[in-house]
């Protein structure tokens, strides 16, 4: 009889193919390989859409994401002693961070989470603290530093001067860097940084570029501190 023949012949008397343990383990791994798939595109254009935008922008762009723990912000932040700050992202290259700090908010809102996305340049100069404080913002990163106002050092209606010394605030107050910085992102000078805080903005790579150009801006203006 012909092969298809006893086929067909095995078919009709109800005979089937013995069981193999192989077969089930082979597909019982390709029903899993799929499920975790599946699962990895869900989650990354969903709940991790943004880090994936973010890894895929640094990738770009030539930064790297920094392994700092989530305890530890960077410099100038580690200086607050009395401030609890997470690092939540944290983006490097060369002497430029970018970094999203969480704290909790004080007063009646304590425990609700508040975000800081922040700029974070080395310079050469030691300043002290000293910043221009978007005169329409509730909460800035400068209010994190112990900063008195000076709102005597030029005009109020974008920015207030504030810093630990006088003379230094009035070197920034008098300084084209009022002109230069938008009215929503704050700048802050402490020890040997360059802070700029646009907390306002989303923590996007539409932004993160826009500040990185900002940063070129204000470090190529940026005046001597006072002796």
């Amino acid at each position: 009889m012909p092969y298809h023949g006893r086929i067909m012949a095995g078919a009709t008397q109800g005979q089937l193919p013995p069981f193999s343990p192989l077969v089930l383990l082979t597909l019982v791994a390709v029903v899993a390989a799929s499920s975790v798939t599946f699962w990895l595109l869900v989650r990354r254009a969903t709940s991790h859409r943004q880090w994936v935008a973010l890894s895929d922008w640094a990738r770009d762009q030539g930064f790297r994401f920094a392994r700092a723990a989530p305890d530890q912000p960077p410099p100038p932040f580690n200086l607050l002693q009395n401030t609890l700050l997470r690092v939540r992202l944290s983006l490097v290259k060369g002497p430029t961070k970018l970094v999203q700090l969480e704290t909790t908010a004080p007063g009646p809102q304590e425990g609700k989470p508040v975000l800081w996305n922040l700029l974070i340049r080395d310079i050469s100069a030691a300043w002290p603290p000293t910043g221009l404080r978007p005169a329409n913002a509730t909460a800035s990163a400068l209010d994190l530093f112990s900063l008195s106002s000076f709102p005597t050092l030029g005009g109020t209606e974008r920015f207030v001067a504030f810093g630990t010394d006088s003379a230094a605030s009035r070197v920034v107050a008098k300084s084209m860097l009022r002109s230069l910085l938008p009215p929503d992102v704050g700048l802050l000078l402490v020890a040997g940084h360059l802070v700029l805080d646009f907390s306002t903005r989303p923590f996007d790579s539409i932004e993160l570029g826009r500040m990185r150009s900002l940063a070129d801006q204000i470090a190529a203006h940026l005046p001597a501190p006072p002796r």
